[in-house]
């Protein structure tokens, strides 16, 4: 469903941070580690710096983020596994008051790759130990690598989730109908330090800096999405440019900084009160 949107206080743009608190299974890690995209290991060798690599996000990461962030509300993607051998580290950002997001049990389970009921168990297992470390259930989801099934939508809904943060195929908030209720559908960002700072950590914070300004300068409402990996953009140049865009923003004046929880229950709110909500 197409959404007519006015954000609250009529600023101009809503600017949505993700932080991504990521892990892969045992033996599993990311072919786009520095290491592992260099010197590819042959098939069935574990790639044990790739996985050190990744723990970085945890162990340091987090907290430099955490302290950059300052007072910004932000929604934090967190597996599953990571609030299993982390539990502390995802107390640490709920307390900080940002947004505890699910974001499967592990980076390589990826809903497309599985049947309905390996999807929802996956849905299930995620949900319940985010809930059982933060005492909070979460209302929204990311899919790794943005990849859920055609299914994922739904089940999500069945599980009382609020909100999806799986496509891209929009700039604006998206209202989605299921057999369960509404499900806000919130467009994933296109940038991120994964991507585009491999032209380097100044051209990523000069993008990013411009892309706010062209928002604020076009016609009509925007989305300003910020996705920053733990253990990519955690370290500490990374974390220094994106230190540097949140003062932008800062200074930019006509920004609302929300989680992704409340820019979803602030369309549906909006929706209900035209009388358009699905």
């Amino acid at each position: 469903m197409r959404t007519e949107i006015e954000w609250p206080g009529g600023r101009k743009v809503a600017m949505l941070v993700t932080v991504a608190l990521e892990l892969w299974s045992p033996g599993r890690s990311p072919a786009y580690a520095p290491m592992a995209a260099a010197w590819p290991l042959p098939p069935g060798v574990e790639d044990t710096h790739s996985a050190s690599w990744t723990e970085y996000g945890v162990t340091t990461g987090i907290w430099r983020l955490l302290d950059v962030l300052g007072d910004l509300p932000v929604t934090v993607g967190v597996n599953g596994l990571v609030a299993e051998r982390y539990p502390d580290t995802v107390v640490a950002v709920h307390e900080a008051g940002h947004e505890v997001a699910g974001h499967s049990w592990a980076q390589d389970v990826v809903p497309a790759l599985l049947d309905a009921d390996a999807e929802r168990g996956n849905i299930r297992r995620c949900t319940d130990i985010l809930q059982q470390v933060t005492g909070v259930r979460p209302t929204g989801w990311m899919s790794p690598r943005a990849t859920g099934s055609r299914r994922t939508g739904e089940l999500l809904a069945e599980a009382g989730y609020r909100w999806t943060g799986d496509h891209s195929d929009h700039d604006l908030p998206q209202v989605l109908p299921t057999a369960h209720g509404p499900l806000v559908s919130l467009m994933h960002s296109e940038h991120s330090d994964v991507r585009d700072a491999a032209g380097g950590p100044y051209a990523y914070r000069d993008l990013l800096r411009a892309l706010l300004d062209q928002l604020l300068a076009q016609p009509g409402p925007g989305v300003f999405h910020l996705t920053v990996h733990a253990h990519v953009g955690g370290r500490p140049l990374l974390a220094g440019m994106v230190g540097q865009i949140l003062d932008h923003v800062r200074t930019s004046g006509d920004v609302w900084v929300a989680t992704h929880a409340q820019a979803a229950e602030h369309v549906l709110v909006h929706l209900t009160e035209q009388g358009k909500t699905p």
